[in-house]
């Protein structure tokens, strides 16, 4: 009986040691005990962050976007109204006076222009020799090419640009710029077109190559 109480004790002993002992190296806690997600306000500054990058960044696009419809539209416009110079210059430096009855000479006004020229406008067959006027119409600039006669009978005629205001021809004679230029076989030494199109105030001087 002595001895069992001698070992009773001495476990006592035992568990307290263990009950009181405590390891120097740190436990990890199990992954189940952390925590894992957001909170509500971390979510709420998230999307209010992703919103505003991405209102910068449709703003930015828009723009770009805008920007690039205004220059394309303005390359067209230009690239419409120096075709149209070009061939209006073209066909008045080929202008020239012929001694055929048959065909008219040169006449003009403020709003229209009529000659005889050399062109490279023509279709398949045709000939480069050609009757042909430039009428301001409206806001519109037109080209026609007329059969010779007293009747004009009109072969073609192709709107050249549109858009136009305050248009006028003028005629040079050697002296000064005169709006009427009598029909004949007499040609005038140049020839200026005047209009403003789309808030541009255009002004083309053009020599007549026959008389030089």
């Amino acid at each position: 009986m002595k001895d069992s109480g001698q070992g009773s004790g001495v476990r006592g002993q035992l568990r307290s040691v263990v009950r009181g002992y405590r390891s120097p190296f740190p436990v990890p806690r199990s992954p189940i005990h952390r925590q894992f997600g957001f909170t509500l306000l971390e979510v709420l500054v998230s999307v209010t962050i992703f919103a505003i990058v991405m209102s910068i960044l449709y703003s930015t696009f828009s723009t770009s976007s805008a920007n690039a419809k205004i220059v394309e539209g303005m390359a067209d416009d230009l690239s419409s109204l120096s075709g149209t110079l070009d061939t209006f210059s073209h066909e008045v430096r080929g202008a020239y006076s012929s001694s055929e009855s048959s065909l008219e000479g040169f006449s003009g006004k403020k709003e229209a222009v009529t000659f005889i020229t050399t062109t490279p406008y023509v279709r398949d067959g045709e000939p480069t020799i050609q009757l042909v006027s430039y009428i301001f119409e409206e806001d519109r600039l037109i080209r026609r090419t007329l059969r010779p006669g007293s009747e004009k009978e009109v072969k073609g005629e192709y709107l050249l640009l549109d858009g136009i205001k305050d248009p006028a021809f003028s005629f040079f004679d050697g002296k000064g710029w005169i709006d009427d230029w009598p029909s004949g076989n007499k040609l005038p030494a140049g020839v200026r077109v005047v209009f403003s199109h789309k808030e541009r105030n255009v002004e083309n001087v053009i020599p007549v190559w026959s008389r030089m």
